[in-house]
């Protein structure tokens, strides 16, 4: 052919890219106009190309291992609870409200239970093999904890078929409540033999979403987790417990924000920190068996514009969900303002099934891989959060830095860092701003005002 009009593009360099980007900003400084910094302290730059990988080739072996290959053939490669929360306070209205959500799109129930609760009533007709059950202990949590262990081992069904986990981490409730080091783990101890007969309901819960929710970086997320990590594994061994069979009983409890690449960065990093973290306690733990429940965020909610939290809600599941979460929960996006009604309940389930069903989020197991932008934030975020645990681990550990107020004040300095970000933000230009619905005037206005912990939350509560 004497007329190649499909040939290839010539070729061009990063370098090539900016000297072309700089000629277009007409004298103004390349770094100052295009690259930004990162609430986390590290650069982010407008563009990545290949000469950006050589830092991050080793984050391409965990490519694709998001979840296990399903049992069932001809399902999806990529799957996903989604999760609910259901509560009432009579049996027979929260059984109804129970069999609804499970024939309406949910696969998962999240529980508040007592000693007191009729599990009876609440479980009935409900099919426990098809779904998971994530309970949230009241009060006393071992002893509820226990009536619902005893409870399962009297209904006849095979271990295998109880799947869920228990959302209560014992040192993480260190900041709500004074707590002592030896009766926490001993409770977490105890309540980690009581479902020893069910492999697949994880009775270890590592909860990273009181640093998210309370104005904490991604990386204070991930080093302050795998600090707490370290001292409960190092306490459940002391007590007998073998690091594999914890390993397998452990999920990770995160909260996804509006940081929309920040966030699948964030989800992939955990997975890979997890692995690898466990290799020091000679487990083999593949990326592809880290359990992650992922919930929308509680720090950038509006009492005001409920509907912008429906906005927020839906990204965040995105971000959950090509973050490689295997358990998603999305709260009401009224939640902040009222009690949630049957139409925003209804709303917050769908999220997951529309992502699913309408946007074909099942359809590739992993489509962050190989994105040259998402590695060099997972190469940041996991040297950072290293770093961070690396430091803790140097002053003694993460119950020292609890004990020693150290963690509560590095978060309470990020949170009035973004504050201050959003800030000037807001005010920088005058006008109107346009620019989506993290800048929406009354999500600025609010000034990031945590309702839901405000009283309880780790920036309040002193030893």
């Amino acid at each position: 052919m004497k007329d190649k009009k499909f040939q290839d593009f010539p070729k061009a360099d990063k370098q090539a890219w900016i000297d072309q980007a700089t000629k277009d900003l007409k004298g103004d400084d390349f770094e100052k106009q295009l690259v930004s910094m990162a609430i986390e302290g590290f650069p982010v730059f407008p563009y990545y190309a290949v000469e950006d990988t050589k830092e991050t080739q080793w984050i391409k072996t965990n490519d694709n291992r998001i979840n296990p290959a399903s049992d069932i053939p001809g399902n999806p490669p990529r799957y996903w609870t989604n999760a609910v929360e259901v509560a009432h306070e009579d049996p027979v209205v929260l059984n109804e409200e129970i069999k609804l959500v499970l024939q309406n799109g949910a696969d998962g129930l999240i529980l508040s239970l007592s000693e007191k609760t009729d599990l009876d009533t609440i479980f009935k007709d409900v099919l426990f093999p098809y779904i998971s059950i994530w309970i949230k202990p009241t009060e006393k949590p071992y002893t509820s904890l226990k009536f619902f262990s005893d409870w399962l081992q009297l209904q006849g069904l095979e271990p295998n078929a109880i799947h869920g986990g228990v959302l209560w981490d014992g040192l993480a409730k260190g900041f709500q409540q004074p707590i002592q080091l030896d009766v926490q783990l001993d409770r977490i101890y105890n309540i980690h033999r009581l479902f020893e007969a069910f492999p697949n309901f994880r009775s270890i819960c590592l909860d990273t979403t009181i640093y998210a929710n309370s104005g904490g970086s991604s990386v204070q997320q991930i080093g302050y987790g795998l600090a707490a990590l370290v001292e409960l594994w190092d306490g459940l061994t002391e007590r007998g417990a073998g690091a594999e069979e914890l390993y397998s009983n452990l999920f990770i409890f995160t909260a996804v924000g509006s940081d929309y690449f920040m966030e699948i960065a964030k989800l992939k990093t955990l997975r890979i920190a997890l692995s690898h973290l466990a290799e020091l306690y000679h487990v083999n733990l593949p990326p592809e068996e880290v359990k992650l429940f992922s919930v929308s965020s509680k720090w950038n909610k509006s009492a005001q514009e409920p509907y912008n939290n429906l906005l927020r809600n839906t990204t965040e599941a995105m971000s959950a969900i090509l973050g490689g979460c295997n358990v998603l929960f999305v709260e009401p996006h009224d939640k902040y303002s009222q009690i949630p009604d049957d139409f925003s309940k209804r709303m917050a389930r769908n999220i997951s099934n529309i992502l699913k069903e309408e946007a074909h989020f099942d359809k590739v197991i992993d489509p962050a891989a190989g994105s040259y932008f998402v590695e060099n934030l997972i190469e940041k975020l996991y040297t950072e959060a290293f770093t961070s645990l690396k430091a803790i681990e140097a002053e003694g550990g993460w119950w020292q830095a609890y004990a020693n107020h150290l963690i509560q004040e590095d978060i309470r300095k990020m949170r009035r860092k973004k504050i201050a970000r959003h800030a000037e933000e807001r005010f920088r230009k005058p006008g109107p701003i346009t620019e989506g619905i993290d800048q929406h005037e009354a999500f600025i206005e609010e000034g990031y005002q945590l309702r839901s912990i405000s009283q309880e939350s780790l920036l309040n509560h002193s030893l």
